[in-house]
Parts: C-alpha cells; sequence; structure tokens
C-alpha cells in the first residue's frame, strides 16, 4: 500500500499502533537511511511486531521518491487491519506506506525557546520510540505564541526532555549534553549522531541548569543543527557556526555527511551495530540497566 490515507480499520489508523520515520531526501537519496532502519526494526521488536521485507519497504520507499527529488519523506509501518479491541490477531498483516513533500522552509527568526504549558509523558515501554501517537507534541505546537517555531518539553516532574520537534543539546564548561530519554522523548536519529561526534554525556537537567549553557541547538532529519539564539530569556553571543565542520547545508538546512551501508541487513543485530542510533541506543539502554531491552529478539520476515 502507498496512499496518503489508511483505511479506518487500519490498528495504526483506530489506535496508533505502528511506527513512522522522516526521512530527509536529497536529489533522491535519503540521507543516512541505515539509521533510520535501524530505528524502525527495533521499535517493531520492541512493539512486539514482525519485521516487513526489506525489499518491501525499500520498494515503497522508491514509489514516492522521485529521481532527483528533493524534501521529505514519511515511512509508516502500522500493525494492519484487524477486528474491533486492543488485541492485535495473532499473525498481524503489517501495512507500510510512505507520502512525499517539500521541505518545509527555514525559519527566518532566530530560534528562542521557552517552556511550554504541555507535560511530555510516556509509557516507560515506548521510551525512546517514535510511534505514531504525537498529540502532546500537537498541543505544545498549538500552545507556542505566534511566531514562534519551537518550545521547550518538560516531563510531569519538571525535567527537561526536549523540543517540541527536536532533541535538545546544550554545551557547559566541561563539554555537550544532552538529556536523557525521561517523559515521551524520542531517540532521534541525529541525536545519536551528535552523542557519538561529539562525545555528549547523557545529563538529567531541570530547567534551572541551563543558566550554565554556554550555547544551545536542537536537532531532527529534517535539520542536524538548530542553533537556539535564546534560551529560557537569555540570549547567546554566538550562534552563527556548527560545533563541528562535518556538517553538510542541503537545501538550507544542515545534515550529517552520507554513510555508505547495506540499508537492510541481516540481522536487527547487524543493524544496530553498524549505525550511530543502533550503538547510541545499545549503550544508553545498557547503561540504565534495560540491557535485556537492549537486545530484543531478531525474529525473521514474516515475508521472507
Amino acid at each position: 500500500m502507498n496512499r496518503d490515507e489508511l483505511p479506518l480499520t487500519d490498528r495504526g489508523c483506530a489506535f496508533g499502533d505502528g511506527l513512522f520515520e522522516t526521512l530527509f531526501v536529497h536529489e533522491g537519496r535519503v540521507i543516512r537511511l541505515a539509521d533510520h532502519l535501524a530505528r524502525l526494526r527495533f521499535g517493531l521488536a520492541r512493539l512486539g511486531l514482525p519485521e516487513p521485507s526489506g525489499e518491501r519497504v525499500l520498494a515503497v520507499l522508491d514509489e514516492v521518491i522521485e529521481a532527483k527529488a528533493t524534501g521529505v519523506c514519511k515511512l509508516m509501518v502500522t500493525a494492519g487491519t484487524g477486528p474491533r479491541g486492543y488485541r492485535r490477531p495473532e499473525r498481524p498483516e503489517l501495512t507500510v506506506t510512505a507520502t512525499f513533500g517539500p521541505l518545509p522552509p527555514v525559519p527566518a527568526a532566530p530560534l528562542a525557546l521557552d517552556p511550554v504549558p504541555v507535560a511530555l509523558e510516556g509509557a516507560n515501554a515506548l521510551r525512546g520510540l517514535k510511534h505514531l501517537n504525537r498529540l502532546v507534541q500537537v498541543l505544545a505546537q498549538q500552545s507556542l505564541p505566534r511566531g514562534r517555531v519551537e518550545g521547550l518539553m518538560l516531563d510531569p516532574a519538571g525535567r527537561v526532555v526536549s523540543g517540541t520537534m527536536g532533541n535538545l543539546f546544550w554545551r557547559e564548561r566541561d563539554g555537550w549534553h544532552t538529556p536523557p530519554l525521561v517523559g515521551g522523548a524520542i531517540a532521534g536519529t541525529r541525536r545519536a549522531w551528535w552523542i557519538e561526534t561529539l562525545g555528549a554525556r547523557i545529563t538529567p537537567c531541570a530547567p534551572g541548569r541551563l543558566a550554565l549553557a554556554e550555547t544551545a541547538f536542537l536537532c531532527n532529519a529534517v535539520s542536524a543543527w538548530r542553533p537556539v539564539a535564546t534560551l529560557l530569556g537569555r540570549a547567546f553571543a554566538d550562534t552563527d557556526d556548527p560545533p563541528v565542520d562535518r556538517l553538510e547545508r542541503v537545501e538550507g538546512c544542515w545534515q550529517p555527511p552520507g554513510v555508505r551501508t547495506t540499508p537492510w541487513p541481516a540481522t536487527l543485530s547487524e543493524a544496530m551495530a553498524d549505525t550511530s542510533w543502533g550503538r547510541v541506543a545499545l549503550w544508553e539502554l545498557a547503561a540504565e540497566g534495560e540491557a535485556a531491552l537492549a537486545h530484543p529478539s531478531s525474529r525473521e520476515s514474516i515475508e521472507n
């Protein structure tokens, strides 16, 4: 299936039972596709869903991404159609769909970041996953004043989580930091790249700690570096240059360099070991005492 809509009986539509990936596409090539596919496969395992075949996923992407096209592709995998009720069929028949559109406009105004009046929370079983339920982020965006495009999200305990559309990094005297995956935070693919590139620490953070920040930025798949000009009302002196020179400016957005990897390794373990996202996810979960969750069983595709 490759349509803009899902049938009402699809579990993704009815219950948000599925995952999605936001892919930056430049001239027909998905930037760092392997990281996105590793996260997708890991998420399916965490949700207890089978994998579609790699051939099927790549074919769906090829259908919507034209040669030399530049834009944003949304890849979505749901648990497919099923009877009424929360319980899935014993053998879910997955729906794999994708849409493609233009890049969003690059904000002209400097990025100002202040807390939004909507707490970001989520079940621990879904921590870090890019699942389909994004209503909290929708409400957070709706709460932003006119002219603002981003806000700082806190969890119900008042801890800093992220922006509404990206992961947060800030620099103190001892180096770079990013919040842990508390609440409903997403384990971003660009977040993983920055953790490896900057050697960033994963640091629990109350808003008051950000008074120590010397500079800060947000990152997501569309732009790996979005400098924050004003954080909690405090302006930074210089936000013109990214923290490393290993970034490419593509269609007005910053991206990490592409990597040459097999887009669909034979096993999930290989996909995790061969990507920035997988390495950081395994290390982060194991460091938090979740080693069992860090190594979900690598089941074979239901289509192989």
